[in-house]
């Protein structure tokens, strides 16, 4: 199976960098990071003391134009094993490399169709963001994707989204055919605008394989930028409903989130920013009879760092399949500033805090956060970032297991880390 995938992969390079006849024109693009990580630990009940890393990604991305009307768009993602990915980690970086195609696809427009001013039609691996990514969002680390068809249509101040989509497949033993059964995701999106607000209404049915594993989700959200831009806020709420057969306990719940930045000059700066944001996954509450719970496959949004991250492909910090029932509340603000006299530079601080949404058995399993980072841009297409962050427990030691010791995975610890990092975007 493996080889099977490499020359999949192999056969994809191919196709992107051999020639393309005349007719196409073929553009590409892409970035590449390499981070240096450097991780020192306090208040241990092991030998933990200092880890030394490096951590890899790229994306390369290719553009075919067959005609004015008609495209061809592809995606290629590797990067190097995280604890974004996986619960165990890679240390030395040396091993494991994961590789993908995140986007494959085709890309059809036609105006003045039917009546709409325009209609677009996009069939293959794809990416379906709605709002800021609390119900359905993107994600670099998506190889998967959703394989199906897109349909957009446009009419006047109205957009209507519509997406198809097989999110995974039973296959036979040897990995050559298909098995009956696969996970489906059906997406509908309407956007529209009000008083320069962008407005948008979306239904999200997940099928998994399975009886009793389907739920909906129906969301509303808006988004604006305001005074030339230097203000901007959201704000975006969801419900998510199980299904549930006579005898079990109703399963549901609410998801929201929101922010609001605000940008200017002053003094000595070019550019200072202000910005909070705010999010909640509900989780149970044992005190009722309903088993209360937002958890949809493929939210993807990123604050802070590793603590702030929730992907529903990867984990995160909130409930996908019970593994936090009792739901997250994530409040990221960060302020930077941009020097006048030195515009290549911006100088950033970030402080982040993770709690749970309801607290049942008055122990907070997450981390707090406070970053403080440095840019520097060498040019229009590289730049350098230097992070320091501190990682605080939200509570002490605890037996959750009631085993009579402290676990490994019970040890609350401090964490230092010191990130350089060199990003090129070609």
């Amino acid at each position: 199976m493996n080889k099977i995938k490499t020359a999949v992969i192999f056969g994809f390079i191919g196709l992107m960098v051999l020639p393309v006849g005349s007719t196409a024109q073929v553009r590409f693009d892409g970035d590449f990071r390499l981070r240096w990580y450097s991780d020192s630990f306090s208040e241990t009940r092991d030998s933990r003391d200092k880890e030394n890393y490096f951590r890899y990604s790229s994306r390369l991305r290719m553009k075919a134009a067959v005609s004015k009307r008609i495209s061809f768009q592809a995606e290629l993602m590797v990067f190097s094993g995280d604890s974004i990915l996986s619960m165990a980690r890679n240390i030395a970086g040396t091993g494991t490399m994961y590789y993908g195609i995140s986007q494959l696809y085709t890309d059809v427009i036609q105006p003045d169709f039917l009546g709409l001013d325009l209609v677009r039609l996009r069939a293959g691996r794809q990416q379906f963001p709605i709002g800021n990514g609390l119900s359905l969002g993107d994600s670099y680390y998506l190889v998967g994707g959703l394989d199906g068809v897109r349909v957009d249509l446009s009419k006047g101040i109205f957009s209507l989204s519509s997406l198809a989509a097989i999110t995974g497949q039973n296959l036979s033993e040897n990995g050559l055919y298909p098995d009956p059964g696969s996970d489906q995701l059906y997406a509908v999106r309407l956007g529209f605008p009000i008083f320069d607000n962008d407005f948008i209404c979306y239904y999200i049915l997940d099928k998994p394989r399975g009886i009793f594993n389907d739920n909906q989700i129906l969301g509303t959200g808006l988004n604006a930028k305001k005074m030339a831009g230097r203000l901007e806020y959201f704000a975006e709420a969801a419900y998510q409903q199980f299904h549930t057969v006579a005898g079990i306990p109703e399963k549901g719940g609410l998801g929201y989130m929101a922010g609001i930045s605000y940008r200017r000059s002053l003094g000595f700066f070019r550019s200072v920013k202000i910005e909070t944001r705010y999010a909640a996954y509900e989780g149970d509450d044992a005190a009722t009879p309903k088993k209360e719970i937002f958890s949809p496959s493929y939210p993807s949004f990123f604050w802070g760092s590793r603590t702030g991250y929730v992907d529903g492909m990867i984990g995160g910090t909130y409930p996908y399949d019970g593994r936090n029932p009792e739901g997250s509340r994530i409040w990221y603000s960060r302020i930077y500033f941009i020097p006048k006299w030195w515009p290549q530079v911006r100088l950033q601080f970030d402080y982040l805090d993770v709690s749970e949404y309801i607290d049942n058995d008055n122990y907070n399993t997450f981390d707090n956060e406070f970053s403080a980072r440095f840019y520097y841009n060498l040019n229009n297409q590289a730049r350098l970032q230097f992070r320091y962050s501190e990682n605080y427990p939200n509570g002490a030691d605890r037996d959750v297991n009631e085993s009579g010791t402290i676990a490994w995975s019970e040890d609350r610890v401090s964490r230092s880390r010191l990130m350089v990092e060199i990003q090129v975007k070609f």
